[in-house]
């Protein structure tokens, strides 16, 4: 189990795309027309450990592609001028990003839900001084690395969501539990078997350990 730091609430910034429509207290951001200009910030910085959600609240039919989900190291206080969607930032400094693409979709980089209701999130861990890796949350489940070498200590690092596509608006949910999918997969295993019969299962004696002990 992985806790985030005890943080004040985090909203959107008001440094957004031009068809992007702020609510509920700057926690809710709607794209009002097209399938672009849908950027938005975290208000404030991300800290290490720290996990910020999104959940998917609405959809909109005709258009491709899904929700985009990522760090960036560009201020949004600095109000630079937004491109029309994520991957356009990356030439202008260190941002990183990557898509939510429907499951079950062969060219998907990141297979994750993208239906309402949807709640995907992320956040960076250092694994030294210097560099951090970004993880991929999904319905409270830690899915693992996304990125690596994320120069955590040079800038601060804003999150940065690009509402493109299908994807229509999104509600930023605080949650301050997150489990492994270790853990998880631990939880479903013992749920379906009794404890006595871990001893006749076909895996390796550290998984066995593993289920009765820890």
């Amino acid at each position: 189990m992985a806790f985030s730091q005890t943080t004040n609430s985090v909203r959107f910034h008001s440094h957004h795309g031009s068809n992007i429509v702020l609510g509920e207290n700057n926690t809710v951001a709607y794209r009002k027309a097209s399938f672009a200009n849908g950027l938005v910030f975290s208000e404030r910085s991300l800290k290490p450990g720290e996990v910020f959600f999104v959940k998917i609240t609405q959809t909109e039919l005709g258009w491709n592609g899904h929700l985009r989900l990522g760090l960036t190291q560009l201020d949004p206080n600095t109000f630079f001028d937004l491109p029309l969607i994520s991957f356009d930032l990356l030439p202008l400094g260190q941002t990183w990003v990557f898509s939510i693409f429907k499951a079950g979709n062969e060219d998907s980089e990141v297979r994750l839900p993208s239906e309402v209701g949807s709640l995907i999130g992320l956040h960076y861990k250092p694994y030294n001084d210097l560099f951090a890796h970004l993880h991929l949350i999904v319905d409270g489940v830690d899915r693992g690395v996304v990125e690596s070498d994320i120069p955590y200590n040079s800038k601060p690092l804003f999150v940065v969501a690009d509402i493109y596509g299908t994807t229509k608006e999104i509600q930023i949910r605080q949650m301050h539990e997150v489990t492994s999918l270790q853990t998880a997969c631990k939880a479903a295993i013992m749920q379906n078997i009794a404890q006595k019969a871990v001893g006749s299962l076909p895996l390796p004696k550290f998984l066995k350990d593993f289920l009765l002990y820890r």
